[in-house]
């Protein structure tokens, strides 16, 4: 009988035990399994930038910047090898080999300065235009403040925003060079038709979508929602650009990481923006 109680006593604490064990390993937030994998993930765009340049350890725990182990560049590779999508099969072996040798070069290594500019930030929002969604993509940067820095909106990109805009290059209506002899009393016609307006602009100019963004959103007609998704897309390192992602896995592969890489000459810089931004279309 005796043993039977202390059967059933040692079946008790070794329920407990796994019990316990498998509440703390899904108690932290989403995860599942042992800690390390929450260390091993790249939480934070800011950490993200830290374990790039070798500015913590495997911990989260900031190096000093006169520690020996800061941006040394050792650790800094092995941080570099794992801060890849690893299910982008455009992200090729050579590829990611090369980009490393060159930001980690012994005689010239690259580092990603948060506040030196180069890179800016793509966010996909969703508002609520005359009670229908749409999708509207803004473009941030980071800019002097007096209290330090501020993200700042530098352009917006929307379907429906271009769709305001008149796509056709080519101007059938305008004024009347003598219009200026009736004081220009003519201008009626300018405006009679909210499709043609556009025709009596001067030639080349560009609408600015962020100012009608900021006048729909005043005049109520543009509510916001919520945000969608955050990219960043850095041109700061010489001779390349990358996108940065949050990727949202149950594996030691997911966190912020890169999703694009490809070299980039410097006189290519300007058209790649362009393109980033939808100004190419």
């Amino acid at each position: 009988m005796y043993r039977q109680i202390f059967k059933v006593i040692i079946l008790f604490f070794i329920t407990s035990f796994l019990t316990e064990g498998v509440s703390k390993a899904q108690g932290i937030g989403h995860y599942k399994g042992d800690e390390s994998k929450l260390y091993a993930e790249t939480k934070q765009f800011t950490q993200f930038i830290k374990r790039f340049n070798n500015e913590e350890d495997m911990n989260g725990q900031p190096y000093s910047s006169g520690s020996y182990k800061f941006r040394e560049l050792t650790m800094r590779k092995k941080y570099l090898e794992v801060l890849f999508d690893g299910e982008n099969s455009n992200l090729t072996n050579k590829l990611k080999k090369d980009f490393i040798n060159d930001v980690n070069d012994k005689k010239a290594p690259k580092f990603f300065e948060k506040h030196q500019g180069g890179y800016f930030a793509e966010v996909e929002t969703r508002y609520l235009y005359k009670g229908k969604n749409i999708n509207v993509t803004l473009f941030l940067r980071l800019q002097a403040d007096s209290l330090g820095y501020k993200w700042a909106i530098f352009d917006v990109y929307s379907d429906m925003l271009q769709g305001l805009h008149k796509n056709d290059k080519s101007k059938k209506n305008f004024l009347h060079p003598m219009s200026h002899e009736i004081d220009f009393m003519n201008l009626h016609r300018a405006f009679r038709d909210p499709n043609e307006v556009e025709d009596y602009g001067v030639n080349g100019y560009e609408i600015d979508y962020l100012s009608v963004l900021f006048y729909l959103a005043k005049s109520g007609d543009l509510t916001f929602v919520t945000v969608n998704n955050v990219k960043f897309h850095v041109f700061q390192i010489a001779g390349w650009y990358f996108s940065v992602e949050k990727f949202e896995r149950d594996s030691y592969n997911s966190g912020w990481m890169i999703s694009e890489l490809m070299p980039l000459k410097n006189e290519d810089m300007d058209v790649w923006t362009r393109h980033v931004l939808h100004k190419d279309q």
